[in-house]
């Protein structure tokens, strides 16, 4: 019994594979089969310990590239994993994910951050804790842009999301980092437009702070407060007990000096 098995799912794999399918379903598997749905469960089961495929979630698959096999595809191709198991809901692969897409990270994160329109009862892909935002649609489809079979926040985008939720991405060091390393491809006016569309002020506040503070040449002087500024607003808010320092223009308070973020940013 075991060999058949491993042939109908070795059947199954390629099958799906010329109908150019890397993702399917519970059901996608038994309309190919003509199998009971205990049987096709087996199988899938067996396949995916023999490492032939990853369970994204529960009705849920991919099949895992030649080459990468007992490699779970979460770790390879987050698009394609966020893909197959959202593909049914908005969304938009977001913050930490973001970045490290974007190679924005200087260390890989285990967590999946996806910004969604509604709670999920999903909590893990592949094995991976999902961490979830929720935004309403029209948020949702700012610098969203297609990646796979998946969607991701754009580079513009991703900076503004580091910058508006800091603790989100891992903290201060990361989003100067990250904003340090995205400068030269970013464009002021873009940032402008979609803080202005997302009403994210703080957002611009926190960046403008940083790149006229660390003297980031690309945006230095380029961006410009969305309204007056009437009261101060802490660089990393999590941090808001302690206040080193604050600069004039922005009225930004820094939870460290100049040089220590400067030793981290500039290595």
């Amino acid at each position: 019994m075991g060999v058949i098995l491993s042939n109908l799912g070795l059947l199954l794999a390629n099958e799906l594979v010329a109908q150019g399918n890397n993702t399917f379903t519970f059901g996608d598997a038994q309309k190919l089969l003509l199998r009971k749905p205990s049987a096709v469960a087996n199988l899938l089961a067996r396949m995916e310990k023999a490492g032939l495929v990853d369970r994204i979630r529960r009705g849920y698959y991919s099949i895992r590239p030649l080459g990468r096999l007992g490699t779970p595809t979460v770790v390879e191709d987050i698009a394609l994993a966020v893909g197959a198991a959202l593909k049914d809901l908005p969304h938009r692969i977001a913050y930490q994910s973001a970045l490290l897409e974007h190679d924005l990270m200087v260390q890989p994160v285990r967590s999946i951050q996806v910004a969604v329109v509604r709670p999920l009862r999903t909590r893990n892909l592949s094995g991976r804790p999902l961490k979830i935002v929720i935004e309403t649609p029209e948020n949702l489809e700012v610098g969203k842009m297609v990646y796979g079979i998946s969607f991701i926040s754009d580079l513009h985008r991703t900076i503004l999301e580091a910058a508006r939720r800091p603790s989100l991405v891992g903290g201060l060091e990361v989003l100067a980092l990250a904003l340090n390393a995205a400068a030269p491809n970013l464009k002021g006016e873009i940032l402008m437009d979609y803080a202005k569309r997302l009403n994210w002020a703080t957002a611009i506040r926190r960046l403008g702070s940083l790149a006229d503070t660390l003297d980031i040449a690309e945006l230095q002087g380029v961006l410009k407060p969305m309204k007056r500024i009437s009261a101060d607003l802490d660089l990393l808010p999590s941090y808001s007990e302690r206040r080193v320092w604050r600069d004039r223009r922005w009225r930004v308070r820094w939870p460290c000096t100049v040089d220590e973020l400067l030793s981290v940013t500039r290595y």
